[in-house]
């Protein structure tokens, strides 16, 4: 019995349970393939560490690398580990054969002698594995995997055409390889001899790390050797397993990640509202077969089973279908989350999309779990279904006062809540409470949805006529009869309206606010920078030589070459910038939060030796104008003084700026990053800068962007790094519309006797297409000012809190004209959805719906 009761509503109502396990699929699919794309677009920094670094189970490491006159150091170590150097850096590849396209490659420099007791990799090239070694030790050889390759679509023998710190290099293919244990990483890299590396990346007297693998296997103990290797070295080296390395990438993305995660889930809660929609639907179209079950012997609990297992049906197949669709999503998602994350961390490679059974599990479990949860309302009202006494058939009833005292109370206490929960810090650097309160603030629109549409219900309708007025008023009135389910309708448009309205407020504050700062900070003629990728995204440095022609056609005092290397506080890194000061205390640059004109800032740093901090910098460490800050850095420790807090949309995890001779002092020479170049007054811009290319060209592959063309690049890395959230507006926005079309559906079915006598009473066709698309109507009108004012709500805690709490930027909060458009939107969208439970109204037989049963 119990398996008919829920087997029977799927296939007498294949289309309402196809779209219900649809509007499913698309909530797990929208968080699966966010959660996939995140991942893959920092492989390099997390789940690719443990696949290169083989046997490896200890690292040694420094801010800004490893001197090789350090290495002396480990040399009374070396009888109880293999000690190899590493040296990795991003390139650009030109592609082999006829390919030209340009994408971003690993160079992994090794130790070639003693590499092979860390990594099993088995060289094969036109003769033997030795012959292979040989060649990448003795020329300028790399290998790559098979893979790799035929990725590149290069072999043996063949050259291999890159982009190095603005130089283009040819490498001879001289091997492949198959790594033992297969990874996606092993795609993207290039092996060199670790000489060869440090060559072409500019790092003659450092290496990235030293890996170290005990010689005598479980005979060392581990812990005890790290602490004794690190007391032998100075101040500032750190001695770590490579886990640490991966965790500290994945603490470096781990905000943006879980924030698009996040949001993306709640694409999920409008899945879960279409759920409980369409399962208290189906209860109330079996309300008579469900009261004559009680009256036969059914218990509740058995009843209670039936729509549970049908729930967890419905859960099963939409979560199974929203993995394999969120897989599909996740591969064209991930090169917009990449460039998302590359604002963040630029050297990050973006990896292969990688779907293992934890995640299929993860995906289904929520589809489920979505399901069961969406089913505890219709549940209740399954379980309150009396003996015969429901058989009488559903009366329209008017609103209780306790609807509205009950929906002021619940309204509230989740204002309370998300109140409450806004002022509670952050969760282990997650933003964690503040979604919380979120999604109270979306809850809200499930209390706002029955009192929105009792008020619309008691509107006038004389005002339309005799010709629309009556089918207005009998819409209002079937609302009203079955105002739980049309309420359920209506929240599902309200939280979809909301989700849009809070994403354009996010957006648009944001988009307001980047574009304020451009043109505060992006004040330079020209921008020279490395060639980027195909996507957009650009990696190494520009040569020292590119700044050294510069300044000979400019002069040094209208340049400023931006550096940038890594160095630690108080054990946590952050990122270490140059500049010249002096031009900028004559140019100006980025706003400050204390108001002062940046040229009084820098000149006031300039003189006194003093840096200056970006925002999350200070909200990260507690520090302020004034204090001072202890760096440790390549060259040391040393303490600066803060000369002021910046405004910056990048480098979340902090950065601090010294002038450049200050911090060329600390760092060694590896080239700027960035060129600004400031031309004098009246210049020629395009005269320059094909001056300056002619210079280049052949030598040095940089690109070369005027004042217009840099600031439009800002904005086109904003829009990637939020093409996603559109992506859930529609998603949002589809469930939505499948609620409106489910639930007039079964209205539609539910009312076919009140509508044949409609048609018996002389309505019209026209009319009762009128009737059921004003329904629709109401129910977006009612979706859409709930939604807008929560969506408002919502907004306001993604920009004022979230915001803050994972990147440390404060933004200026500037809801966009365009979301009353996302607004305006939703009512043609339910009148649509509206037509075709219209037209089943219109095919209806009135004779056939009047007859009495036999």
């Amino acid at each position: 019995m119990i398996a008919g009761l829920w087997l029977r509503p799927l296939w007498q109502r294949p289309s309402r349970a196809l779209g219900t396990i649809a509007g499913v699929a698309l909530g797990v699919a929208s968080v699966v393939s966010t959660a996939l794309a995140s991942r893959a677009a920092v492989a390099s920094l997390t789940s690719d560490v443990a696949a290169l670094a083989g046997e490896a189970q200890l690292e040694v490491t420094r801010p800004g690398g490893v001197p090789l006159a350090d290495l002396e150091l480990l040399r009374a170590f070396a009888s109880e580990v293999w000690i190899a150097p590493v040296v990795e850096g991003a390139a650009l590849s030109l592609g082999g054969g006829a390919s030209e396209s340009r994408e971003l490659v690993r160079l992994f420099g090794v130790d070639l002698l003693l590499d092979q007791e860390l990594r099993t990799l088995t060289l094969t090239g036109e003769r033997d594995e030795s012959a292979a070694r040989d060649a990448l030790l003795h020329g300028r050889g790399a290998a790559l995997s098979r893979s790799g390759a035929e990725r590149l679509g290069v072999g043996v023998g063949d050259t291999l055409a890159l982009v190095v710190q603005s130089r283009r290099v040819e490498l001879e293919v001289a091997a492949l390889f198959e790594p033992a244990h297969f990874s996606s990483a092993w795609e993207r890299l290039v092996l060199l001899d670790v000489a060869l590396a440090q060559e072409l990346l500019g790092r003659t007297a450092t290496v990235d790390r030293l890996e170290l693998r005990p010689r005598n296997e479980g005979q060392l103990d581990l812990e005890e050797f790290a602490a004794r290797l690190a007391r032998a070295l100075p101040a500032g080296y750190r001695v770590a397993p490579a886990s640490a390395r991966r965790d500290e990438g994945e603490r470096l993305i781990r905000s943006l990640a879980f924030n698009l995660t996040a949001l993306a889930g709640v694409s999920v809660l409008v899945g879960m509202v279409l759920v409980a929609t369409t399962l208290a639907t189906s209860i109330v179209e079996r309300r008579t077969l469900l009261a004559l079950l009680r009256s036969l012997g059914a218990s509740r609990g058995q009843l209670a089973l039936a729509v549970a297992l049908e729930a967890a049906l419905i859960g099963l197949a939409g979560g199974a279908l929203g993995v394999w669709a969120g897989r599909a999503v996740a591969q064209r998602l991930a090169v917009d989350v990449h460039g998302s994350m590359a604002t963040i961390a630029e050297d990050a490679l973006l990896g292969a999309v990688e779907l293992g059974p934890g995640w299929v599990a993860a995906g289904i479990a929520l589809g489920v779990f979505t399901a069961l949860v969406a089913a505890l309302l219709p549940l209740r009202e399954a379980r309150r279904i009396p003996p015969l006494q429901a058989l009488r058939g559903e009366m329209p009833s008017a609103a209780s006062a306790s609807l509205w005292t009950s929906s002021v109370a619940w309204l509230v206490f989740l204002l309370a809540a998300a109140w409450f929960c806004t002022r509670l810090p952050p969760w282990n650097g997650r933003a964690i409470w503040a979604l919380v309160a979120a999604l109270l603030l979306l809850a809200t629109e499930l209390v706002l949805a029955g009192p929105l549409l009792e008020l619309l219900g008691r509107v006038p309708a004389r005002w339309l006529g005799t010709r629309f007025g009556p089918p207005l008023r009998l819409a209002q009135a079937a609302l009203s009869a079955s105002r739980q389910r049309a309420a359920w309708a209506a929240s599902a448009v309200g939280v979809a309206v909301a989700l849009a309205v809070s994403m354009a407020t996010l957006v648009g504050s944001f988009r307001s606010n980047v574009v304020d700062w451009t043109n505060a900070t992006m004040r330079a003629d020209l921008n020279l920078r490395p060639l980027p990728t195909d996507a957009g995204s650009s990696a190494g440095r520009v040569a020292p030589e590119v700044v050294e022609l510069a300044e000979e056609l400019f002069g040094a005092e209208n340049l400023d070459p931006y550096h940038q290397t890594t160095a630690t506080v108080n054990g946590l890194p952050i990122s270490l910038g140059g500049a010249a000061f002096a031009v900028l205390a004559r140019e100006g640059g980025v706003p400050f939060l204390d108001g002062r004109a940046a040229e009084e800032v820098f000149r006031d740093a300039h003189a006194r030796g003093a840096a200056v901090v970006n925002e999350p910098f200070a909200r990260n460490f507690g520090l302020a104008r004034g204090e001072l800050v202890e760096l440790s850095t390549s060259g040391g420790r040393t303490l600066r003084e803060i000369a002021g807090v910046y405004r910056d949309f990048s480098g979340h995890m902090g950065r601090v700026v010294l002038d450049l001779a200050d911090y060329r002092a600390l760092q060694p020479e590896e080239g700027p990053e960035s060129v600004a170049i400031f031309l004098p007054e009246g210049a020629d811009v395009e005269r320059s800068r094909a001056l300056l290319n002619a210079a280049l060209a052949g030598r040095y592959w940089v690109e070369v962007l005027n004042n217009g063309e840099a600031r439009a690049e800002v904005l086109r890395i904003f829009e990637r790094t939020f093409a996603v959230t559109v992506a859930l507006q529609l998603i949002s926005c589809g469930v939505a519309a499948l609620a409106v079309l489910l639930v007039l559906g079964a209205l539609v079915r539910e009312r076919v006797r009140d509508l044949a006598v409609v048609r018996v009473l002389g309505g019209s066709r026209g009319q009762l297409g009128t009737l059921v698309v004003s329904q629709a109507l109401l129910l977006g009108v009612a979706g859409a000012l709930g939604g807008l004012a929560v969506g408002l709500l919502v907004g306001w805690v993604l920009v004022s809190v979230v915001n803050v709490q994972s990147f440390g930027w404060s933004l200026r909060f500037a809801p966009p004209a365009s979301i009353l458009w996302n607004v305006l939107a939703v009512v043609p969208a339910c009148f649509v959805a509206g037509l075709l439970p219209a037209w089943l109204s219109w095919r209806s037989d009135p004779q056939e719906a009047l007859r009495e049963p036999d």
